[in-house]
């Protein structure tokens, strides 16, 4: 079809149109997220603490490294939109196991901030919404085999990082320094070794490494503590699966046992991912509705 020299001028002029009233919205939501993130942005900018102990914000090289980190956490929206949905799910049972370890509870930030509360979680050898490799689960008690990997069940990988959290925070005094340890053990080591005397852990040279996810859980904090602030108004949590827990005395098909419970199979193995056979063996926990 060829539009008349007027007719195509119009066309033309209205697609303008259409683009500078879309860029005008696109500016105007922008304008209204920072005005309704400015109170949470102006207290975090004034002060921070964790889990008790100040974030000495006015260090230049602290406060931009969690700025950093905020900044490319907040505009990650399917990464934040799928924490957030989870969190109904996964952060109760995240946060009685901290209680039990009298751990504080913003260690909750952690799995958030690091690993999306996703159960199944994959980062290098780590596994598992506390990002563990088979060496540390199983030096923290959890069965790591070909039957059962208990760093992707939420209930007792939560239980032993917590365990070892509060192990951490005894033996070192503090933490933010039991946040970096359980982190990189080795590269703190290396950097109290050179800090001497010094115990505060934002006045080390950590290796960027360290700081860097010792910042995006810091992050995590800031942002997850008060999601509106930077447009994230939830509405719809996804739905707790798993109420109960039932340990097996002898092997039973997941099949089966999914049955007996009148829950749908694909439900079922959703609530164990740790069970990595069709079969839950004699010993092992499985959830149940």
């Amino acid at each position: 079809m060829t539009l008349s020299p007027d007719r195509g001028a119009r066309f033309k002029a209205g697609r303008h149109l259409l683009k500078a009233r879309f860029w005008a919205t696109f500016a105007l939501a922008g304008i209204v997220a920072m005005v309704f993130a400015a109170p949470a942005l102006a207290q975090y900018t004034n002060e921070m603490k964790f889990c008790g102990e100040e974030v000495p914000l006015k260090r230049a090289d602290v406060h931009e490294g969690v700025d950093q980190e905020l900044l490319l956490l907040s505009e990650a929206k399917a990464r934040v939109w799928t924490t957030l949905r989870r969190s109904e799910r996964y952060v109760p049972i995240i946060e009685k196991a901290l209680r039990d370890q009298k751990v504080p509870v913003d260690f909750k930030y952690l799995p958030m901030a690091l690993a999306n509360l996703d159960p199944e979680f994959r980062s290098g050898g780590s596994r598992g919404m506390w990002r563990l490799t088979e060496r540390e689960a199983a030096a923290m008690g959890l069965t790591v085999n070909g039957a059962v990997d208990e760093r992707l069940d939420p209930t007792a990988s939560s239980a032993a990082a917590a365990a070892k959290i509060a192990s951490l925070g005894q033996s070192l005094g503090g933490w933010t320094l039991a946040l970096a340890a359980y982190l990189d053990p080795s590269s703190l080591a290396s950097a109290m070794a050179e800090a001497g005397q010094n115990t505060d852990y934002f006045a080390m040279f950590a290796p960027e490494s360290l700081d860097k996810s010792v910042n995006q859980v810091l992050a995590g904090k800031v942002l997850y503590s008060a999601p509106e602030a930077f447009g994230y108004r939830l509405t719809q949590p996804w739905p707790t699966l798993a109420n109960g827990r039932r340990r097996m005395d002898s092997p039973q098909s997941l099949r089966e046992l999914a049955a007996s419970l009148k829950v749908d199979y694909r439900t079922f193995r959703d609530m164990n991912p740790h069970i990595l056979g069709d079969v839950a063996p004699a010993g092992s926990y499985v959830n149940t509705p």
